[in-house]
């Protein structure tokens, strides 16, 4: 990914925000109910690419139902199911900022819609994050615009104030699908989930048009036009220019210049449909857009990794703390500068933010499945990688058949790791040894045995090893 935003990047990023910016005009010029257009506009994006996606990706479609790595299983599953929670968000969102594009003016309603990193840092709270001081400022200085311009838009009406409720409500829902898709996404892929979410999403829309008893196509051709419109702009061109852009550009730039989504859209309603809200609810519109700035810039730097410095080092680079990850050839933790992943995830570990450290980890995981192969060095690595993690939170049995998996991927592979699988199956006994619970005693210790049979040179010690343990407790309960 590129450091700065080159020529190529600032067109895309331009071309992604005219293709958003026209959602609001479409949908204002449209004559057809908001919510027939939203059903519309993804059913088509459903048709166009579910099933190119579903061909690219059918191996992975498999694996999501039947897995193909012990303990990804379970995984794949869970990122399959919030992935059909975070449709439903989406279906939210598309259902209310549609509509409010009827009721109150399109700068208001984007401008509404846009305080969606606001929410998000919210959800964050919820999560038990801490959030900075730059963050809540911004926070503040959005609610306070988002008040004084509603509040200027009430003197048009009460439609327009539910307009802009619903807008609200759409950014609320978009940080919502955020928020689940940050859990989900490291378990499911770009393309797969982005099926996944935009199918949940049609049905739920289209069983919202049939309770409400909404024409489905009774579009005149002005409509029809717009619904092209839908598709071809933000469900296509503007998706594929995002995707493409994050891919060379930092996403804190990217998000920013996002946020002229909201006046460029202003703009083309004014230009095309003569709309502008009142001169009064401006103020109001701008402290919107400059609050979400700072909370985007805030939580941007409080996500880096690489704003941080690592003090938990010795001179020689060795981090210093309980455990240390393990080793790999590829990304050796010896001499590691201070923005290395991995000491980010040993840091945060230790601070306990457990749930970032392991969606991190999953993506990363993901992506070397993804380049590498189910079972290569490079993806094995970030299970041991989850091994160390789990031990940091004292999750012994978690750590245990982590570190069994990596052992068994080690050994399994075509080029048969023996002292990676001997350094994982030690590891896995010494976590073996801190389980309580009987029932994952034995289970863990029947998968140690059938791995130590494997290999002769170490069967002998860690067998017996397992059972003077087996023995310790047996003796230790009878006595309790």
């Amino acid at each position: 990914m590129r450091t700065k935003l080159d020529a190529v990047s600032i067109s895309a990023v331009l071309v992604t925000v005219g293709a958003f910016s026209a959602t609001a005009p479409l949908t204002a010029f449209a004559t057809g109910s908001a919510l027939a257009l939203a059903l519309g506009r993804n059913a088509l994006g459903l048709l166009t690419l579910g099933p190119v996606v579903a061909l690219i990706r059918r191996r992975e479609f498999r694996k999501v139902f039947r897995g193909e790595r012990f303990l990804v299983r379970k995984e794949q599953r869970r990122g399959a199911f919030l992935g059909a929670l975070a449709g439903t968000a989406l279906a939210t969102h598309f259902a209310t900022f549609m509509s409010s594009t009827r009721m109150t003016s399109v700068a208001m309603a984007t401008a509404l819609v846009a305080t969606q990193p606001v929410w998000q840092a919210l959800i964050s709270t919820l999560q038990g994050q801490r959030l900075p001081r730059a963050t809540w400022t911004g926070l503040g200085i959005s609610v306070a615009g988002a008040a004084v311009a509603s509040g200027m838009d009430g003197r048009a009406g009460t439609v327009a104030v539910v307009g802009d409720a619903l807008a609200l409500a759409g950014a609320i829902a978009l940080a919502g699908y955020t928020a689940i898709s940050e859990q989900a996404r490291p378990d499911v892929s770009t393309m797969a989930y982005s099926v996944l979410c935009s199918s949940v999403c049609t049905v739920e829309l289209l069983i919202l048009c049939l309770v409400t008893g909404t024409p489905l196509f009774a579009f005149n051709g002005g409509t029809w036009l717009a619904l092209l419109g839908l598709l071809i702009f933000p469900q296509l061109l503007g998706l594929f220019s995002l995707n493409f852009v994050l891919g060379r550009a930092p996403a804190t730039a990217v998000s920013i210049l996002l946020l002229l989504e909201a006046p460029v859209a202003a703009l083309i309603a004014w230009l095309w449909l003569g709309q502008l809200p009142a001169a009064t609810a401006w103020p109001g519109l701008f402290m919107i857009m400059l609050g979400v700035t700072a909370v985007v810039v805030a939580d941007a730097r409080r996500a880096d990794p690489a704003t941080d410095t690592v003090t938990d080092m010795d001179t020689t680079g060795e981090v210093r703390g309980l455990v240390a990850f393990p080793q790999h050839p590829l990304l050796a933790l010896n001499h590691i500068p201070g923005g290395d992943i991995h000491a980010f995830l040993w840091r945060e570990a230790h601070r306990g933010r457990f749930r970032a450290v392991e969606a991190t980890i999953r993506r990363l995981e993901n992506e070397a499945v993804r380049v590498h192969g189910a079972k290569s060095t490079e993806a094995t690595h970030w299970i041991e990688v989850r091994a160390v993690v789990a031990r940091i939170a004292a999750d012994h049995v978690l750590s245990a058949r982590l570190w069994l998996t990596a052992a068994r991927f080690h050994s399994s592979s075509a080029r048969r790791d023996l002292p990676s699988t001997r350094t994982c199956l030690g590891h896995a006994y010494q976590e073996w040894c801190g389980v309580t619970d009987e029932d994952v005693i034995d289970e863990l210790a029947s998968a140690l045995r059938a791995m130590c049979r494997q290999d002769p040179y170490y069967s002998t010690e860690m067998l017996a090893a397992l059972d003077r343990h087996l023995l310790h407790k047996s003796v230790h309960s009878r006595q309790e």
